[in-house]
């Protein structure tokens, strides 16, 4: 099976972008590219509900970013991942903070 790179873009505020799989495999990285406009955070999950408030999340959540109030800035954040997906199954980016926009970009083998 050939490597497949997912690219999905969020406008910021409080938001969720999906993403749907189109082959069976897995998830080996996921790598955040953030323009910080306000305090907020990303969070990268295989649940359609934010668990962005809470401090323990469930095993549902990949990764997260927390971002700081330095307006202006770029965040780059690589995170290894060995998650088995399916074909047809959604991953969901959550989002918070006004004009935390960017990309993520998923990695699948």
């Amino acid at each position: 099976m050939a490597a497949k790179q997912y690219v999905i873009s969020i406008a910021g505020g409080t938001a969720t972008a999906s993403i749907t799989m189109t082959q069976n495999g897995s998830l080996k990285s996921a790598c955040f590219s953030i323009a910080d406009g306000a305090a907020g955070s990303w969070e990268l999950s295989l649940s359609s509900s934010s668990q962005i408030a809470s401090a323990t999340p469930d095993t549902s959540v990949l990764a997260r970013a927390r971002l700081g109030t330095i307006l202006g800035g770029t965040y780059f954040a690589q995170f290894p991942l060995a998650v088995p997906v399916k074909a047809f199954q959604i991953v969901y980016l959550h989002c918070t903070g006004a004009g935390n926009v960017g990309e993520l970009t998923l990695q699948q083998a």
